[in-house]
């Protein structure tokens, strides 16, 4: 058996298995006695009492001492099959239970368990081989459960020596579950004689075969009022699921048929029953076959594919070679209904197709190739679908459904069998990428055996950028998130949060724009959410400065003498603000044109040139440096420079900057002066400081556009200052008139 195969079987058997755990659990909580057999302990004695420490030789020991309640534990070892029969019955809630460690096996023997008119007996977890009739039999009785078994080659492929793996015979009520049966040398299952009211559940059923002649199902069903729900069949020598003659209302619901040597489902002379949400594919002869007497069937929600292609198919061994031909020139189509079926038969909501030659639909003495011709002939096929259903890989049977399958949210949940978990124990899902065409109070049911199981939807992921992330209040800034990427689900929308108390959104667009009144730290947030309401969010910070203030002049010092220093004093009542920039103007008489000009202050802080002009041994220099602790009155500013015969030093405070942006100096002796331009600043609303120093003469006027500031003189010299603060960028110089000669300065800081 292929990996596929293999899997596909214990899928099913997994999901039986959890569900009679579960009751095995309940039982055993409830057990009188628990019986242990071990055939491989030396202390084992059929004469015992069972116990861990002197276990029973035999299961059949076991079998003859437990009750209404008891548990029979069997311990790894290999046993005879020995025909096992309760000497009891269980009552409900409080079963006989047969269970098996991992590791027992029965082997030969007539029969491992054959229980006669018994009730309540669970037959759980057994290995059973080679036994030379039935692997386990069950005659009369009631709620009987066979669960989790392994049942193989049972009986012989002979004439008169074959023998079905798993046989019940008039029981009323049980289970049959999670069981594995195969090549055994008839049926894999059968249900018999009256047998009624038994569930047949996930179980797998492959490679049976009488060899000698074409005849071995895997399950086959000629007893009335069952259900066939869930169940794997493959490699069968005739039918996967065959419901014959005296099997009226049975339930054959969420099937898989493959490869089998005759139909995937087959009912013959059978009045009633149901045929519902099954995978039917590559079986030799039509795939969901109803024919001789048959009515009264509801066939729905199927997907049958590629049956009935010509294909000779042989899925077991014939033996000896050539004693029957398997031509599978029988019945045709991937669903046939023939003979005085067609009368009684209603069919809906089913999916057919043919990868190459091949009857897709018969129904009555008619083969049709089209959904639309079909339903026009026989009114059949409202909502049915001929076309592909996009297999997982057919070739390696894995007959699951893929992304884009028309089978996929379309069957009609309505339908009466319609489970609400497909083969695998998955629930019915709505597939977000597929439309709902289907009908019932679930209209995404998937039609065939299999759900498909949406991959885990994935979210979007945000992305944002702010333009600009920093300047100064009032600030306008763009948040964009257009480059945030969509997951399993396309972008809705787009919710945003400035930081201050502003939001915007949510909305379709990707961008919104927002202006800060006042200086601080904010986070920008963008919230994207997609149309499956899964989201992400992105941030950025923006950092707004205040806007640039001139605060005031901090004090000025001047000495007509000669020195190589100069300081300036915060006055009583004066204190100068942490944060905010000292901008210290140095006017220098009878200096040198180099040499080192530097600024501090008392709290440790380092004022740095800005700008140095000099001239005929007069010199100009503009220092700068914040005040990062600030100073209290009495604080000093210091500046050292060159040896001059006169100085003057001028201290401001300017709030809102911190850095110098761009700046010019030159010299002259006209009566008009000017700096010359600066380079563009770098943004609006910069601190530009002018600053104008006259030698032999005390006059001077500023131009239009700047704001003048005190001038200090010091006999026939003086130092002027002016600033602007402008709304946008540009280049500017510091002009006016003035005495002669004369040095000039502008410096915009940010």
């Amino acid at each position: 058996m292929s990996a596929i195969r293999r899997w596909g079987a214990l899928a099913g058997s997994v999901i039986s298995a959890v569900a009679v755990s579960g009751m095995l659990s309940a039982s055993a909580a409830q057990a009188a006695t628990a019986y242990v057999v071990d055939n491989t302990s030396v202390s084992c004695s059929d004469a015992g009492p069972g116990t861990a420490a002197q276990p029973f030789c035999t299961i059949a020991a076991a079998a003859k001492k437990a009750v209404a309640g008891d548990t029979v534990l069997v311990n790894a070892g290999t046993y005879a099959g020995t025909s096992v029969d309760p000497a009891n019955s269980g009552a409900a809630g409080t079963p006989i239970t047969f269970t098996a460690n991992p590791g027992v096996t029965i082997s030969g023997g007539t029969r491992a368990f054959s229980i006669s008119s018994r009730n309540y007996i669970v037959i759980n977890g057994f290995t059973i081989t080679g036994t030379s009739s039935y692997g386990i039999f069950v005659s009369g009785g009631s709620n009987v459960s066979v669960t989790n078994n392994t049942v193989s080659f049972a009986g012989q492929p002979v004439s008169g020596s074959t023998a079905i793996g798993i046989y019940l015979d008039n029981l009323a009520g049980g289970t049959v579950s999670g069981n594995v049966a195969h090549d055994n040398s008839a049926h894999g299952i059968e249900l018999a004689g009256s047998t009624t009211a038994v569930m047949v559940r996930g179980n797998a059923s492959y490679h049976n075969a009488y060899q000698y002649e074409r005849n071995a199902n895997g399950i086959d069903d000629i007893a009335p009022g069952n259900s066939l729900i869930g169940n794997i069949t493959y490699d069968n020598e005739d039918s996967g699921i065959n419901v014959y003659p005296g099997a009226a209302n049975t339930l054959v619901a969420d099937n898989v048929a493959y490869d089998n040597g005759d139909h995937g489902i087959n009912v013959f002379n059978v009045t009633g029953g149901q045929i519902i949400g099954n995978t039917v594919y590559f079986n030799c002869t039509s795939g969901i076959d109803i024919e001789g007497t048959s009515g009264n069937y509801d066939i729905e929600n199927n997907v049958a594919v590629d049956n009935a292609t010509g294909a000779i198919i042989n899925p077991t061994p014939i033996n000896p070679p050539g004693a029957y031909t398997n031509t599978c020139n029988r019945r045709e189509g991937n669903i046939g209904v023939y003979d005085s079926a067609p009368t009684t038969t209603t069919a809906n909501y089913n999916l057919v197709w043919q990868d190459g030659p091949g009857v897709e639909y018969w129904w009555a003495a008619t083969a049709y190739g089209t959904q639309a011709a079909l339903n026009a002939a026989t009114g059949q096929e409202a909502n049915g679908i001929f076309a592909s259903p996009k297999f997982a890989n057919a070739s390696a049977w894995d007959l699951q459904l893929t992304e884009g399958s028309p089978a996929i949210d379309s069957a009609n949940s309505g339908a009466t069998g319609e489970q609400a978990t497909d083969v695998l124990g998955n629930p019915r899902v709505d597939d977000p990428a597929t439309p709902n065409t289907g009908a019932g109070p679930r209209a995404y049911d998937d039609r065939g055996a299999y759900e498909f199981q949406p991959p885990a939807a994935t979210g979007p992921t945000a992305h944002l950028t702010v333009s600009p992330a920093t300047g100064t209040a009032p600030l306008g800034v763009t948040a964009n998130a257009s480059a945030s990427t969509a997951g399993s689900s396309p972008i809705s929308t787009y919710a945003f949060d400035f930081g201050d108390g502003t939001k915007v959104g949510p909305q379709a667009a990707a961008t919104a724009k927002h202006t800060y009144a006042s200086a601080g730290r904010h986070t920008v947030t963008v919230t994207v959410t997609d149309s499956n309401g899964l989201t992400s969010t992105a941030s950025q910070p923006v950092i707004i400065r205040p806007p640039a203030r001139y605060v005031g002049q901090i004090g000025t010092s001047s000495s007509a003498k000669k020195h190589t220093s100069d300081s300036v004093t915060v006055p009583s009542g004066r204190r100068v603000a942490a944060g905010d920039l000292i901008v210290a103007t140095v006017q220098l008489t009878g200096t040198t044109a180099t040499g080192a000009v530097t600024g501090s202050d008392s709290a440790g802080d380092v004022l740095k040139v800005a700008s140095s002009v000099s001239s005929a041994g007069h010199r100009l220099v503009t220092l700068s440096g914040v005040a990062r602790k600030g100073l209290a009155s009495g604080g000093k500013i210091t500046v050292v420079f060159p040896s001059a015969s006169a100085n003057r030093v001028t201290a401001d405070e300017v709030a809102g900057v911190t850095t110098v942006d761009r700046h010019s100096a030159a010299s002259g002796s006209t009566a008009s002066f000017s700096s010359g331009l600066t380079g563009t600043t770098s943004r609006p609303r910069e601190f530009v400081l002018a600053v104008t120093a006259t030698f032999g003469g005390t006059s001077v006027t500023w131009s239009a556009g700047w704001t003048k500031l005190s001038t200090t003189t010091v006999g026939s010299n003086a130092l002027a200052r002016a600033y602007r603060i402008p709304s946008g960028t540009g280049s500017f110089a510091g002009t006016g008139t003035a005495s002669r000669p004369w040095l000039a300065e502008v410096i915009a800081f940010t």
